[in-house]
């Protein structure tokens, strides 16, 4: 038999300060059974590529978001793919191996595309640059400054198998051992190439897997042992699963993404709904665990997640509701053996966790305190944890070396009465706010474990 610890909540309440007369009560149980380890480069951003466009930004100059980077996640993913990676020029001394098509797209993109928005302004404001090996170099200091790696994306929609071999090859050499893996094309699945019909929302696999294939060759044809994953799917998880029964372990891992809510534009869409937890997640996690099983164990990533898609909800996903959501969210998946996750972001967009303000600093988000309270688990082996509750509280529990974690998470209007006994000698990191929409304000700081959880908060109780 496992040994099991109750986390109980025995007083009544009349016992209760007559403040917390409302307080909601909450049963904690955990196992000894590990479900997955948390890797240590769970932690993620994305950005669009057009970012490279400023050689400055990802560049060990830029102070500030090193240090945003660092003291996120000292060895985090960069992704570096996007919407905008479908018409990127790519430019180097060999020059931009455009045919009069892939021109068109990219004038295209410049004029039509709103996540200019979430490149700094230097680039929004002038999309006239191109992708250059000084941007790779200056990207390859960042990484050593920051302790990341990166996802690369080329491009398939305004950029041929040549143009691919050529950036590749310049990536490779810069980024050397920092490069995790290059993807081909960014929601493929939506692209119109891909379709055999013009109301097809989905495209067809094998019309991309045989341009996969032809990339794939001609990039190898410079860099032998280039590292591929794929594909970077917007909404097709039997995309994801073919190709792991095709490439398994010639692939790094397999990806998706996923918007637990959307339009930003939609009123709709707001911090109730959002920390419901109702998204197509639970499909995804099943899909995403028989394509594992189906490529021979190749891990899946989740390379481009946030609230709202089309930018984000303004007064949501800005605002402490999405600390409290990517938190949930994060533990989730790791909990679920994932390899990590990249939020998306940049620029000044609604969503982003790290902000590019207009003055060229960096300013944080609600969103990346939230990132820092799951960052707390990395490393750790996730344990069952399961929640009885009369509102919407979350658990998750971990050992890290002889340490006990469980992060408890409220996203109710009621604090929560927490008793519990598998975490002896606690202290706490509180992430708190001055409200559900507060936008500054947010803290995470270490702290004496309490009795109670306040309403819309989270707190790791950390122990023996």
């Amino acid at each position: 038999m496992r040994r099991r610890t109750f986390l109980s909540l025995a007083f009544s309440a009349a016992a209760m300060p007559p403040s917390f007369a409302k307080t909601t009560r909450v049963a904690v149980t955990v196992g000894d059974a590990v479900l997955a380890t948390m890797p240590r480069d769970f932690n993620g951003l994305s950005y669009e590529n057009t970012q490279l466009y400023n050689p400055n930004y990802f560049s060990p100059k830029n102070t500030a978001l090193v240090k945003a980077f660092r003291e996120l996640s000292d060895s985090g993913v960069l992704r570096l793919g996007g919407s905008l990676s479908n018409s990127c020029r790519w430019k180097s001394e060999t020059g931009t191996f455009e045919t009069p098509a892939q021109t068109t797209i990219i004038e295209e993109g410049k004029a039509k595309k709103w996540e200019w928005k979430l490149c700094d302004p230097s680039v929004r404001d002038h999309r006239d640059g191109a992708i250059t090996p000084a941007a790779l170099s200056t990207l390859r200091g960042f990484c050593d400054a920051t302790g990341w790696r990166v996802i690369y994306g080329l491009d398939c929609n305004a950029g041929g198998a040549e143009r691919a071999r050529d950036e590749a090859a310049h990536v490779a050499a810069a980024l050397g051992d920092k490069l995790l893996a290059f993807q081909v094309g960014n929601e493929a699945d939506f692209l119109p190439q891909y379709r055999r019909n013009p109301t097809d929302k989905v495209g067809d696999f094998e019309l991309y897997y045989r341009d996969y294939k032809a990339f794939v060759a001609a990039v190898r044809q410079a860099v032998t042992n280039a590292p591929f994953a794929g594909p970077d799917t917007a909404v097709a998880m039997d995309w994801v699963d073919e190709f792991g029964k095709r490439e398994g372990k010639n692939a790094v891992f397999l990806s998706s993404h996923l918007y637990d809510m959307g339009p930003g534009n939609d009123p709709n869409q707001n911090a109730e709904r959002l920390l419901s937890g109702k998204s197509r997640l639970p499909d995804q996690i099943a899909q995403a665990a028989k394509a594992a099983a189906d490529s021979g164990g190749v891990p899946f990533r989740l390379t481009e997640v946030n609230s709202c898609y089309r930018g984000g909800r303004p007064g949501v996903s800005d605002a402490f509701a999405s600390a409290l959501w990517v938190a949930d969210m994060m533990l989730k998946r790791a909990a679920v053996g994932w390899a990590g996750v990249n939020l998306h972001g940049g620029g000044d967009g609604i969503y982003t966790p790290i902000e590019a303000t207009a003055d060229g600093g960096t300013a944080l988000r609600p969103l990346y305190y939230g990132m820092q309270f799951a960052q707390l688990f990395a490393g750790a082996e996730m344990l069952t944890c399961s929640v009885a509750a009369d509102s919407n509280v979350t658990g998750y529990a971990a050992r890290k070396g002889k340490a006990k974690l469980l992060a408890l998470i409220n996203k109710s209007p009621e604090p929560a009465a927490i008793a519990q006994s598998w975490v002896k000698h606690p202290h706490a990191v509180h992430l708190t706010a001055p409200g559900l929409d507060a936008k500054t304000g947010v803290t995470l700081r270490t702290g004496a474990a309490r009795g109670v959880l306040a309403a819309y908060s989270a707190a790791v109780l950390i122990g023996t």
